[in-house]
C-alpha cells in the first residue's frame, strides 16, 4: 500500500507541474499580446492617430492584464484543487509485466546503436559495459 501512495504523490505531482505550465505559458502568450497591442499603438501614434482616438482604441491596459492574468491564475489552480480533491479517491498500481517489457524493449533499442554495448542483468538491476549513446 505505501507504494501506491507514493505513485499516487508522483503522478499527481507531475500533473500539477504540467497544469502550472500550461497556465505560465498563457500569461506569456498574455503578455506577447500585451506587447504587440503596445506597439500597435506606437504606430498608429506615428502614423499621426490622434491621442483622443489612440486612448479610445487602448483596450489592453493595465487593468485589462491584471484580470486576464488573475483569470488564468485561478483557472489553473482551481484545476490542481480538483485533482487533489479526486486524486485521493484513486488508487494507481504500476503493471510490473509491462514495465518490464516496456524497460527491455527500451534497453534493446539502445543496445541496437551501439555494439560494443555489453548488458548484465543481476537480479533486477542492469549492469552496462561500453557506451550507451
Amino acid at each position: 500500500m505505501p507504494k501506491n501512495i507514493h505513485l499516487n504523490e508522483f503522478v499527481l505531482f507531475q500533473l500539477q507541474r504540467n497544469i502550472v505550465n500550461l497556465y505560465k505559458k498563457y500569461i506569456i502568450l498574455t503578455e506577447d499580446l500585451r506587447r504587440d497591442h503596445s506597439i500597435f499603438l506606437r504606430k498608429l501614434k506615428e502614423a499621426g492617430v490622434s491621442e483622443e482616438l489612440l486612448n479610445k482604441l487602448d483596450y489592453f491596459d493595465d487593468e485589462k492584464y491584471t484580470y486576464i492574468r488573475k483569470k488564468v491564475l485561478d483557472s489553473g489552480n482551481e484545476l490542481n484543487r480538483e485533482l487533489e480533491k479526486y486524486f485521493g479517491l484513486i488508487e494507481l498500481k504500476l503493471n510490473g509485466d509491462k514495465l518490464d517489457e516496456v524497460q527491455k524493449t527500451r534497453l534493446s533499442e539502445l543496445m541496437n546503436f551501439n555494439k560494443k554495448t555489453q548488458l548484465e542483468k543481476s537480479g533486477d538491476k542492469f549492469k552496462v559495459k561500453g557506451k550507451i549513446i
